[in-house]
């Protein structure tokens, strides 16, 4: 039995998900410890993830109130998330070392959607071609899909360091499209930021769908979903 698709679905030939924050998570519990190390301060897991959430929304906000995000140098966003959970930018400083030598040893980006493994394999029984498009630093893609057991389930993979172009460009929209295949009409992107995601996304002819677990984005002009699980309604 083909699965009920989310109506952005319908008719469409691909699914395209981002990575980072959409089918795969950080490693709360050991970017916790180093904080505690290099800090002496302990966050928890939401906590965290919430001024992760709270972030990605500042990226690209032209409105007022917001933070500026330096987006530039090694895991920018660990270190605007932890400067937005109030330590000074010698603690960030540090952190941002520990962070660099910890992904070393084990992908930082490790975690896995509770979802994210079912719902690709449905959309891919439902006939749909399923890629990923991530941002990374380092062209570590797959070694962050395969750390998350996802290795392997996807038709396309196109990472930004190794591409030589990044989100919100639409120009790495284009080239997962050519690769699949398919028209940009055709195609839904599915991701958490809002700015980089679901924005460039629909910049680029794409339909969009956003992520928006912690719902930060009532303004936002795409459809929203809660879970990736959403993304099949009625399917348990």
């Amino acid at each position: 039995m083909i699965p009920t698709l989310h109506p952005s679905l319908q008719g469409a030939r691909a699914c395209i998900f981002d990575a980072g924050g959409t089918l795969v998570h950080p490693d709360w519990p050991r970017l916790a410890e180093l904080a505690e190390g290099a800090a002496g301060r302990r966050f928890g897991a939401e906590e965290m993830r919430r001024a992760f959430g709270e972030m990605l929304k500042c990226v690209g906000s032209t409105g007022p109130g917001g933070r500026s995000i330096d987006q530039t140098g090694r895991h920018w966003t660990f270190r605007a998330m932890y400067g937005g959970l109030g330590l000074d930018e010698s603690a960030c400083d540090s952190l941002v070392g520990r962070i660099d030598a910890a992904h070393g040893e084990r992908h930082i980006w490790c975690g896995v959607d509770a979802d994210a493994a079912r719902v690709v394999d449905e959309l891919k029984r439902a006939g749909l071609l399923v890629a990923v498009v991530s941002n990374t630093e380092d062209g570590r893609l797959t070694d962050s899909l395969e750390s998350a057991g996802l290795g392997g389930r996807f038709d396309l993979l196109v990472d930004s360091h190794l591409v030589g172009c990044k989100k919100p460009d639409a120009a790495i929209f284009r080239l997962a499209l050519g690769r699949l295949g398919v028209e940009a009409s055709e195609a839904v992107f599915v991701g958490d930021s809002y700015a980089h995601d679901a924005l460039a996304a629909r910049a680029a002819g794409l339909r969009a769908v956003l992520l928006d677990p912690l719902d930060m984005h009532p303004e936002a002009v795409c459809p929203r979903i809660r879970r990736l699980g959403d993304l099949l309604p009625g399917v348990v």
